[in-house]
Parts: structure tokens; sequence; C-alpha cells
């Protein structure tokens, strides 16, 4: 009994000593934007090609759609989960009950929420991929992007996020890739093995 007075006490001193000797807090300081050369549409499809993904230009949103439908089967063996509105998977949430489930899931659609050319990635959330396991197991990731929405750098693309209206947010830069291994390059090493992004 003894020794839990002593060891609360001792906790209790240690706190106070703390708060004794806590310095005073300080504004944080403005960080300069520092200019990104060149276009961040060409910045972004070029970075995404870097990283092993692919980006499919067009027009219009309609025709973004229009690509989908004619160019990813959808069997009893390419499972296609689609969260955006104009294209219709073969499999639905409900089907997936649990996060797991996912594993069955040869494509997956959603809508990127923003692109960065900086660094060619696409920021995504649960909503993207109707749940954030949906993304990651597939085997053929393919986001829409308006080009509009592709910011210069990461400082842009933190200053317009509001992640206070997601549960979890991800920035996507491709497939995932390894050369840990004896310098063998390998793609998809966890999560999707090719991502497409359908700007338009």
């Amino acid at each position: 009994m003894n020794k839990n007075i002593n060891s609360v006490s001792a906790r209790e001193r240690i706190l106070t000593r703390i708060r004794a000797n806590h310095p005073a807090s300080v504004e944080h300081p403005d960080l300069p934007v520092f200019p990104i050369k060149g276009n961040p549409v060409n910045n972004f499809k070029s970075h995404v090609n870097t990283f092993d993904g692919k980006v499919i230009d067009f027009m219009h949103r309609e025709d973004a759609l229009k690509w989908l439908h004619e160019n990813i089967i959808q069997s009893d063996n390419c499972l296609v989960f689609s969260a955006i509105d104009g294209y219709e998977g073969n499999i639905s949430l409900k089907q997936l009950p649990k996060p797991s489930d996912a594993h069955v899931l040869n494509s997956c659609v959603g809508e990127g929420i923003l692109g960065i050319g900086e660094t060619g990635s696409v920021l995504v959330s649960p909503e993207t991929f109707g749940r954030m396991a949906n993304g990651l197991f597939a085997i053929n990731l393919y986001l829409l992007l308006d080009h509009n929405k592709i910011v210069d750098g990461l400082q842009d693309a933190y200053a317009m996020m509001d992640l206070s209206q997601v549960q979890y947010s991800s920035l996507f830069s491709g497939p995932s890739a390894t050369a840990d291994i004896e310098a063998v390059h390998i793609t998809g090493a966890q999560g999707p093995v090719s991502f497409t992004v359908l700007l338009y």
C-alpha cells in the first residue's frame, strides 16, 4: 500500500516540476510557399508515369466513363467495385460486408479528391472507394480526376484539404513497389498492381 502511495506521490512531483518548467508557447512561423517550375498538370502526368502509374486524358468526364464501360472487363472472375456515379460495377458494398472481403476485387473505380503536380499524388478517402480496403486490395485501381483539381505542390494541397470532414485520407502516387531484395524491382508489392488516372 505504501508503495502505491509513494508511486502516486512521485508521479505528482514529476508532473508538478514539468508544469513549472513548461516553456511559454510561441507562434508558429509563416512558412514560405516555394514556387514549383512547370505546369502542374504536366508535372502530375510525368510523376505518375515515373511511379509506374498511367494517365489517360479525356476532354470530358463522360468520355472517361465511356472508356471504363469499353475497357474494364466484368465477369464472375473479374469483380469490379465502383464508387462513382455513371459507372456501375458488378459487386456492391453489401456483398463485401467486411473490409477483408475486398481481396476478391479485380478492379476498383473511384474519384480522386485532388491531384498534386509536385509528386504525382492523388488525395483519396474511404468515400473514394466506398471503403478504404476496396482501393487497397483491388488488383487494378482506376481514379477519375478533374484536371482543374490539380495543384502545384504539397503545401497547396494541404491548404485546400479539410481533413476534419473525413475519417481517414491518403495520397496515392501509383502502385506500390519495392526493390529491397537484390535490387529487383517489384510493382504491386502491396496494394494495386496497376494504377490508372482518368484525367478529364
